[in-house]
């Protein structure tokens, strides 16, 4: 008995893949170069590269459509740049993520940056930070400058209890210092020198001056 044996042949309007150049690109469409001619061309989903003039791309190729599939070579110096259509996240949940960079690092969010994390550390040379409005919102803080400069136009605190430690303290005042106290308490264990234009003590009931001289004039 002869064996009828009936191959499975492919129409040759069937997908098939080949290599391209590109020669222009749109928002909407690539222009290629094949051996056939020009044609335009859609990027695949999953083709992150987003593809540029000259470069020579993997295409899948049917009568009806035709989608780039992959970057394979691009002039050298030139940048790469991966294109997500849609969000997009990326997970690491057995292992760590590293990001490095030989040159600059940019993070750029046209809304809101959230980070969160157990514990973060930031070191750096040099750090600039430019905000038109800073909250910082913490359960404890600690700082350890060896110089620290403040500027501002105006500064208020208020505090339930402020203790201060320092071997020198200077300031200078131009206009009015004014204070508000309800009771005051100094003790000075050396000398205390008080000078003036004018001065003037005044209290609604005692004044009481104790020493084992007193000097006045």
């Amino acid at each position: 008995m002869k064996t009828n044996i009936i191959p499975f042949t492919c129409p040759s309007t069937e997908c098939k893949m080949e290599t391209a150049w590109v020669k222009g690109v749109s928002e909407d469409a690539i222009m290629i170069q094949t051996d056939s001619g020009v044609m335009k061309a859609g990027t695949a989903f999953s083709c992150l590269v987003l593809p540029e003039t000259g470069d020579k791309v993997l295409l899948s190729r049917s009568h009806r459509e035709c989608y780039v599939l992959a970057v394979l070579e691009r002039s050298l110096g030139k940048d790469m740049a991966l294109h997500f259509p849609a969000s997009v996240s990326m997970k690491a949940e057995q292992g760590q993520m590293n990001m490095v960079s030989g040159k600059d690092m940019n993070l750029i969010s046209g809304q809101k940056t959230r980070m969160l994390s157990a514990e973060t550390h930031i070191s750096s040379g040099e750090m600039h930070i430019n905000a038109a409005k800073l909250t910082a919102r913490t359960h404890e803080m600690e700082s350890h400058a060896k110089q620290v400069r403040f500027f501002a136009d105006a500064v208020d605190s208020v505090v339930k209890r402020i203790t201060q430690r320092a071997d020198t303290v200077m300031r200078w005042v131009e206009g009015v210092e004014t204070l508000n106290i309800g009771n005051l308490i100094q003790n000075v264990r050396r000398s205390l020198t008080s000078r003036s234009h004018q001065a003037i003590i005044s209290a609604k009931e005692d004044i009481s001056i104790n020493g084992e001289r007193i000097h006045m004039g």
